[in-house]
C-alpha cells in the first residue's frame, strides 16, 4: 500500500509539474526564461505573490532537505547514533554548509 501511495504521489506531481511547464512554454514560447515567473511583469501583483510563495517554499524546505542529507552522510560513514551528539551534529552542519 505504501508503494502505491508513493507511486501515485510522484505520478501526480510529475503530471502537475509537466503541465505547468508546458503552459509556461506555450505562453512565452522559445523566449521563455528557465524560471517562468521571471517572464511576467514585476508590476503584476499575482506574480509577485507567487514569487514570495516560491521564496518561502525554498527557505522553509531547505532545512528539511539538509537534515536528510546530513543524516544520510552519517549513515554512509557508519557513525553510530551514540556519537551523534548535538556538538558533533553542529560541527558537521557547519562543515557541510561551508562546503556548499
Amino acid at each position: 500500500r505504501f508503494h502505491q501511495v508513493v507511486a501515485w504521489g510522484f505520478g501526480i506531481s510529475i503530471l502537475l509539474m509537466g503541465s505547468m511547464t508546458m503552459l509556461g512554454f506555450l505562453t512565452f514560447g522559445e523566449s521563455s526564461s528557465g524560471l517562468v515567473l521571471n517572464n511576467y511583469s514585476a508590476e503584476d501583483i499575482w506574480m509577485s505573490g507567487s514569487r514570495i510563495a516560491v521564496a518561502l517554499s525554498l527557505v522553509f524546505s531547505y532545512p528539511l532537505a539538509f537534515a536528510g542529507c546530513r543524516d544520510g552522510l552519517l549513515d554512509l560513514l557508519k557513525i553510530p547514533t551514540e556519537k551523534r551528539t548535538s556538538l558533533n551534529l553542529n560541527i558537521l552542519t557547519i562543515a557541510l554548509l561551508s562546503v556548499l
